[in-house]
Formats: C-alpha cells, structure tokens, sequence
C-alpha cells in the first residue's frame, strides 16, 4: 500500500515539474516570442535612459523625452577649489557666431538608438538573456555625450592653475664662475583634472548636475638631491668636447661651451634593476636651441600639389613639394656618440615630411565634370570675418582627394592661426574678451556640408552650431568646425578623384567638386523646422576689459530650434542609402559685457540655464 502512495506522490510530483517547466516555458515564449511582436519597432520593457524609463516607447518618443530631460545641463557644471567657483556650459560665448563652439552636447539620436539596440545588438542567445534581465531587473542607458575633452580641460588649467605648484626635481644649476651645484628638490601640488572631468563626465551622462571639487594632491619630484653622486667626471667629459661643430651637407653651426652646458640635465637611468642619475642631453633644452632663429632653415614644411580646371582639364598650378625638419632624437645620438669618441664634430639628422599628392598622376585623375556645389551667403559679414572667409577657401582652392579617402576639412586647413594669414575675433572667458582665431571658417563647413551633400558622398562627420545663425540658413543644413573638434569629414566613394575649386562672387561662396559622374542620383528635402523655443532674457557680465559704463552686446538673441531633413542616395545598381540630418539649436540670449572698476562676484563662463517653459507648443513645421 505505501509502495502505492510513494508512486502515486511521485507521479504528482513528476507532473507538477512538468507543468512547472512547461508554464515556465509558455511565459517565455509569451515574453519572447509573442512579447516581441508588440515592440518591433519599440524599447524593450524594463528599458530606462539617465533615470528616464522608457520601455515600450519608439525613438522618436525617447529623442523627445532625452531633450527635455537634457535640458537641466543647459545651466552647466560648477567646479570649485577653497572660493573660487566657474561653470563650464554647453557652448562658449563670442561676438562672432562661428567661434561659439560646443564644450559638451548630449547626442540625442545616439542616445535613442543604444536604448533601441539594448536587446537587439547580439547574438540571438545574448538578446534573450538581456530581454530577460531588463525585464525583470532592469537596464539602465547612459546619455550619449559629445565633448570637446581638450578644450574643457584648458578651461580648467586656465581657472585653477594658479593654485598649482609643480614639483621640482634637483636640476643641476651653473653658476656664472663656471662651476656648478646641484639643487634641492621641491615637492609641489597639483589638481587631477582628469578625474574631475570622469566626474563631469559621469554627470552629464546620468543628467546631473552635482558640482564638482577640485582636490589639490600632492606631487613628488622624480630626482632627489640625495640620489645624486659624484657627476664631476661625466660633466669634464661633456665640456671637453666644446666646441662641437654640427654639421649638414655643406652647412654647419659650432656650439661652444655655454651651449654644451645649456643641454645638459641629470637623467634617471636603470641598469640590473639598480637605478642611477647621471649628467645626459635634455631633449626639452635641446629642442629650445634648435628652435632658434638660425636653425630656421632646416625646418621646411611639405606642400602639397594643388589643381585647377583649364579648359576643361586639369591643370596643375602649385607643385608639390616635400618638406624636411631634424630629427632630434637622432641628431642627440650623433652628439653623444661624438662626445664619447672624443670628435670634435657631429651631425645633423634630418628627417623628409613628404607631400601625398604626385603631381606626375594629373593626366590620370580621370576628372571631367563638376559633381556637386555648394553655396552659402555671408553678406553682412565684418571685414574681419571677409578676410577669414577668403583665407579659408583660398587654403582648399586646388585640394585633391584620393578615391576612398576620408577628407577631414580640419585636416586640410591646416593651421589657423596669424601665421597662416587669419585674423582674430573676440569670445568671453571668465568676464574677458580674449581674441581668437577661425571666425568665419564655418561658412568654409557649411559650404564645404552643403557640396559634399550635392556631390551623394557618405558624410562621416558633422555637427550643426550651437545656436541658428543668420550666415546658414535655411537651419539645419549648416556644419561646424573648431579646432580640435568637432571637425566635418565625408568619404571619396566615386572611385576616381575629387577635386575641389573655390570662389567667391559678391556675398556668395561657392564650391564646385569636380570629378567624375557615376550614375548617383541624389534626394534632398527641404528642412523641416520645428519646437521652437524663445530665448531668455539678456544676460549682462561685468568686466575689467571695457572702460567703466561702457556697453558691448553680442549679436541679437536667437529662438531655439530643432530641424531635420531626409536625404537620400541611389547608386547605378539600384541601391539606396537614406539619412536623417537632425540637428538642434540652444535658444540664444543675448549677453553684453558691460565695463566696471570691480567685478562684484564671480561669475560661470558662459550661459544661464535655458527655461524649458519658454518652448512653444506645435508640431513641425516647413521651413520659415
């Protein structure tokens, strides 16, 4: 009878696993299967971006609900040590409307699209794993984050710099008798800006805004007084070889004996574990004598081959010509292989920087047509900004692309700067008006966008400004640059060579790609404008740079807009890539400095926090 129950109690038990299993498979199923039905086009359940829960939501639902909650990073980061505070913000401020560039920007569309992928970015295994997992305990999507890291960074040194003392290692000193000392190391103090912009970082990823302290740490010196012996011997062994003649080709220069003493440094070297300071050559020191002006002529820097179309041939108008500078870290080891030899001579180590483009190939670029062409108007523009405009297009007038490259226009500008002819604007740093140069150079993005785009080539790289601006309307068909980002890039796909032709005709900049003709055809449509935002009052900062009273207003204030159009290229087999061209501008106060004897209080480095209640409701609109 017992044996009866123990297998009457075992069949029950064998039957309820069953159907265990079996539910357990059924609510899967259910999950996975029938569940992913419903969000073919939607964020899987359990789905949340900075805080924002977003599950069962499409992209275009999470772009909206990503910008508004982006908002609360309009007002900016603080960072401060002991009293002093700045706020570093989205975008710098200037009275020339191509040198406000963007410190950090969230990215809206990436942002969407990793909350989309989340369940759908692996394999089939790992997707239902992670569908499972966000589910039931939830997946958590940071904010995709643009960020200038260089130019935040130079903020930070800029304002805090000042409560930092390096550390000094013992330096072997010179007195003017000949002699020399050794001098006591220095311990000092220095700010992780590192860290504290992973903390930045981590709070724009998450839309925070918590302030961030700077810690001022402490910073050993890497040579210690004590660690140096008995240098003597090798100091007589490197004076004894005064004077040294270097020597290139048929030229040469003699360093005497104050040269030699201003190359030398204690260095820390390890042989057999056990480390030592000896007397060697200073590659920083080096390098300050060889940037004097009589070594002038060994630093020649390449160019490169520039075209034109004549006649409907290419034409070359500018040879290209490789450049040269010294190998420094070569020329040291002829120096101390001349020393150690006893020679009173040693020699110069060149090294050839050579030019990309052959000139020899230009009856073979294949280039018959123009592909593309771009415009844009700067009528208004100041003198200023004229001359930038003409020193930029002139820079890329005759630049040829290869098949298959990736043009960077930050590439081929080059530098900018007053050697290169540009003249300065003025931005707002910390309640200063500080000159800097590339005013007018995104009127050469945008024109340079708006070719690209005629000509059906893939763009690799773009952003729109900061803010609408007059110069590249109609919005959203504009592009940015600023040096080291962001920058604009597009790749050569046409299989033949890419020539690019500049000219100015009244107001109006045009760019002409020319090249070969394969069969693409392009479709662009008009931007669509939309969620305009009014602009916040006028921000005033007090500053010492403007004589007492005085009044100087940046341009007018801008609405704040979002805009997007489709674009879309056909190719000769009949394969079509589309793109979305989304972009979105801050509403944008006007900010006058005004003059005072005293600054009252400190003040953030750039804009107030935008006020979302000033959005205006209503749906896309065409272009206004």
């Amino acid at each position: 009878m017992s044996k009866i129950r123990q297998s009457s109690q075992a069949v029950k038990i064998t039957v309820g696993f069953f159907l265990l299993i079996l539910s357990a498979v059924i609510i899967i199923f259910w999950l996975l299967v029938v569940g992913d039905l419903s969000y073919q086009n939607k964020i899987y359940p359990g789905v949340s971006v900075a805080g924002l829960r977003v599950g069962g939501l499409d992209q275009a639902a999470v772009r909206s609900l990503v910008k508004e909650r982006a908002r609360i990073l309009d007002k900016g980061e603080e960072f401060s040590y002991q009293d002093k505070k700045i706020v570093i913000s989205p975008s710098s401020v200037s009275f020339d409307g191509d040198l406000v560039y963007q410190l950090f920007a969230v990215d809206v569309d990436q942002s969407a699209a990793a909350a989309y992928k989340i369940g759908r970015g692996g394999r089939w295994f790992d997707n239902w794993r992670q569908k499972l997992a966000c589910r039931f305990w939830s997946c958590a999507v940071s904010l995709a984050i643009d960020y200038n890291q260089p130019k935040i960074l130079d903020l930070l040194k800029q304002e805090f710099g000042s409560y930092e003392t390096p550390a000094r290692s013992a330096e072997l000193v010179w007195r003017p008798d000949g002699s020399f000392e050794i001098s006591q190391e220095k311990f000092g103090h220095r700010f992780d800006y590192q860290a504290a912009f992973g903390l930045f970082l981590n709070n724009l990823q998450q839309a925070r805004t918590e302030p961030i302290r700077l810690i001022l740490e402490e910073e050993s010196p890497q040579i210690f007084k004590r660690q140096v012996g008995d240098i003597g011997p090798q100091i007589d062994k490197w004076l004894k070889a005064a004077p040294l003649v270097l020597i290139l080709d048929k030229q040469s220069w003699t360093a005497g004996l104050a040269d030699i003493r201003g190359w030398l440094d204690l260095k820390t070297t390890y042989q057999n574990s056990r480390q030592s300071v000896d007397v060697d050559l200073s590659e920083e020191k080096m390098g300050v004598y060889f940037a004097k002006a009589q070594f002038m002529v060994l630093h020649q820097a390449a160019e490169e081959a520039r075209f034109e179309v004549l006649g409907g041939r290419v034409s070359l108008f500018q040879a290209a010509r490789d450049g040269r500078e010294l190998d420094l870290a070569t020329t040291m080891v002829n120096v101390r292989q001349a020393v150690a030899d006893n020679l009173r001579q040693a020699s110069l180590a060149m090294k050839v920087t050579g030019a990309e483009t052959a000139q020899s190939d230009v009856n073979d670029f294949g280039i018959t047509e123009i592909i593309g062409t771009g415009t844009s108007t700067f009528a208004g523009s100041p003198p200023n900004r004229r001359h930038n405009i003409k020193v930029g297009a002139d820079a890329l007038n005759g630049v040829l692309i290869k098949p298959n490259e990736e043009f960077s226009l930050l590439k081929a500008l080059g530098k900018i700067d007053a050697s290169t002819g540009y003249l300065p604007e003025l931005v707002i740093k910390q309640n200063k008006t500080v000159p800097e140069y590339g005013g007018g150079l995104c009127q050469i993005g945008t024109t340079s966008f708006r070719a690209a785009l005629s000509s059906g080539l893939p763009i690799t790289m773009r952003r729109n400004h900061s803010y609408r601006v007059s110069y590249y309307e109609p919005a959203g068909t504009d592009a940015t640059i600023y040096d080291p980002w962001p920058d604009f890039k597009f790749i050569n796909d046409t299989g033949n060579y890419i020539l690019i032709q500049t000219r100015i005709s009244g107001d109006t900049l045009i760019f002409d790609f020319w090249g070969k003709r394969d069969g693409r055809t392009i479709e662009q449509t008009k931007p669509v404008i939309y969620n305009i935002v009014k602009p916040p009052v006028a921000k005033t900062i007090e500053t010492l740079d403007l004589p007492v009273g005085q009044k100087k207003c940046t341009e007018k204030a801008h609405n704040g807009a979002s805009a997007y159009f489709d674009y879309e290229v056909t190719y000769p087999d009949g394969q079509t890539k589309s793109k979305r061209f989304s972009s979105y501008y801050v509403p944008w106060q006007e900010v006058c400095l005004v003059g005072v004897d005293k600054l009252s209080e400190p003040s953030g480095v750039d804009l107030p926090p935008v006020n979302p209640d000033a959005a205006e409701a209503g749906t896309p609109t065409g272009t206004p």
